[in-house]
């Protein structure tokens, strides 16, 4: 028998690293991160302009290193009651998606998920650095506008239908976390 899997999915920004971490410590539970394993992100914009191009086939998404973990943890020595896994592509990624138990989708307004990333974005950023912030600021809205924007339409189309719990991604981090604590206890 396996630890069930429950997936917290949302746009970039949208929470649900906070929420994957509040849940993980509130619970007790091992928790991943697609960011952690993904390589896409680093790929040339031209290459990721491509793979748009091409139909944005999330199978096309290496993640083999992240399947075996979530397998591993979910299967392997002192059971954890459940794993939650941070991911953007739900259960639309056939390989980590038929790991999933339970899907949860943050839906965040494309704006407020933009927001809270740049915010992230200047929270890191020391003082010193002011002009490479602006210039990755820049670049970044360059690349929103040409073609992230697009992506977070395709994720919503793709990811949110197959969630079995959605949450308002506007909400206050400890209310997000209740409703979502709520939810999973009430499915397990």
């Amino acid at each position: 028998m396996k630890a069930p899997v429950i997936a917290i999915s949302g746009h970039p920004g949208g929470g649900k690293t906070t929420l994957t971490k509040a849940l993980a410590m509130r619970l007790g539970v091992p928790a991943l991160h697609y960011d952690d394993f993904e390589t896409m992100t680093s790929r040339p914009p031209a290459d990721v302009r491509s793979w748009i191009e091409r139909g944005s086939d999330y199978d096309e998404i290496e993640l083999d290193r992240l399947a075996g973990e979530l397998v591993r943890l979910a299967e392997v020595g002192d059971r954890p009651k459940l794993v939650l896994f941070d991911t953007l592509l739900g259960r639309a990624h056939r390989q980590t998606g038929e790991l999933i138990d339970v899907l949860i989708w943050i839906d965040t307004p494309a704006d407020v998920a933009l927001a809270r990333k740049i915010g992230e974005a200047a929270a890191r950023a020391a003082p010193n650095e002011s002009a490479e912030f602006l210039g990755w600021l820049r670049a970044y809205l360059d690349h929103y506008q040409g073609f992230i924007s697009g992506t977070y339409d395709v994720q919503r189309k793709r990811v949110r239908p197959g969630a079995d719990i959605v949450l308002d991604g506007r909400l206050g981090q400890r209310e997000l976390t209740e409703q979502a604590l709520s939810a999973i206890l009430a499915r397990l």
